[in-house]
């Protein structure tokens, strides 16, 4: 068979089965459910290249197919799924469907232009890992649709829908914009994880 189907990207489809059942839910009019599965699908790329790295015999084949197949599922995961998410939530008016259109769109010119880097540092090694992201990372989205719809309950209908679609105006422009944002360190990467469990979990009603 073609592909990788060992441990190394087991993350990545995982959190790409995720998404698909998120954007499931959203259509059958379960957001709570779709946010979740949002942020389940952000958990899974936080860890998807620690775990990947942990193999340290990795051939040039899955080292290069890993990191075609994290942006493709990453387009799924934080782009389409957010836009659909955001269409069932009642953005779907012309202007609704256009700011939809144009945060997919910035996000996979995101994820191209870094597939472009990831390509120009293997072909140019420096030695030096990087310490800083260009622009907004895609799986912001993640993070921030689970927060904004936390507040749903204090907003009228027509405001969370304006807020929900400049919102992802505003991030869909962020992705394509040149500036740089210092990578979190292991111990943010555990309270982002701990507070994004929390806030889930008040969005399903948990507590």
């Amino acid at each position: 068979m073609i592909g990788v189907y060992n441990y190394t990207v087991i993350l990545t489809y995982l959190g790409v089965t995720i998404s698909f059942i998120g954007i499931i839910f959203s259509l059958m009019g379960r957001p709570d459910i779709s946010i979740l599965c949002l942020a389940l699908a952000g958990a899974c790329d936080t860890f998807d290249g620690k775990v990947a790295r942990s193999k340290k015999d990795r051939t040039e084949k899955e080292i290069i197919f890993g990191i075609q197949i994290d942006s493709l599922c990453d387009a799924i995961c934080f782009g389409v799924s957010p836009a659909i998410i955001a269409y069932s939530l009642g953005a779907n008016t012309p202007f609704g469907i256009a700011v939809e259109i144009v945060f997919v769109l910035c996000g996979v010119i995101r994820l191209a232009y870094f597939n472009v880097l990831e390509e120009l540092k293997h072909l140019h090694p420096s030695g030096e890992e990087q310490k800083c992201y260009h622009g907004l990372p895609i799986t912001s989205i993640a993070i921030i649709f689970p927060i904004i719809f936390l507040f749903k309950q204090f907003m009228t209908k027509p405001l969370f829908i304006l807020v929900i679609t400049f919102t992802l105006l505003a991030t869909a422009f962020l992705y394509i914009t040149d500036f740089k944002i210092k990578k979190p360190t292991n111990a943010m990467v555990a309270f982002i994880i701990i507070f994004m469990a929390i806030v889930v979990l008040k969005v399903l009603h948990v507590f």
